[in-house]
């Protein structure tokens, strides 16, 4: 039993460490990476799929026209607001303006319309699977809460199953009904 009860205990104080690292790991990301040049896009949509899946966290620096390149992953901000990522696919001059046709890895074809150069904000470095869901649920007074409600919950169990491992180890062993102590 206190063998059980020992790896019960480890494995939440594991679950609890590698808990609490992620979330520090997700809050010094956030102000570490602009300080070194990138700017954080949570991907909110699966047009990208498999090469960035939906809930991932992207890396991308600043555009420069040598940059935008086929083949490369881009942020645009459209002026309507609407914020997606995509890869070139062509880049070409029109009526002296530069533009780019874009297209999702999961899409069949090319974006409908050609956007100016001018509209992309980024191009993607890298990116980290399902750091962009976490990221976006710690911004969430609620998600927050429910993060620090977990850790605290998991805390009290580790405290509680300590205390019962304490308990069972100080209790006198079992006799059997002669007197004599109990074999195994």
């Amino acid at each position: 039993m206190n063998r059980l009860l020992r790896w019960c205990r480890r494995g939440l104080l594991v679950l609890w460490l590698a808990l609490i690292g992620t979330v520090l790991a997700l809050v010094l990301t956030t102000r570490v990476a602009p300080a070194l040049g990138y700017r954080l896009v949570i991907v909110r949509g699966p047009s990208m799929t498999p090469t960035i899946p939906l809930g991932a966290l992207a890396f991308e620096r600043a555009a420069k026209p040598a940059d935008i390149v086929p083949g490369a992953v881009v942020t645009m901000t459209l002026p309507s607001g609407t914020i997606f990522t995509h890869r070139v696919t062509r880049v070409a001059t029109v009526d002296g303006h530069d533009q780019i046709a874009t297209k999702g890895d999961a899409n069949a074809e090319d974006d409908p319309t050609m956007q100016p150069a001018s509209e992309v904000s980024g191009v993607v470095r890298f990116t980290v699977p399902l750091a962009g869901f976490m990221l976006a649920f710690l911004g969430l007074p609620s998600g927050l809460m429910s993060v620090l409600a977990m850790l605290g919950s998991i805390l009290a169990t580790i405290w509680l199953l300590e205390e019962l491992e304490d308990e069972l180890a100080e209790a006198p062993a079992p006799t059997s009904a002669w007197g004599h102590g109990a074999t195994a």
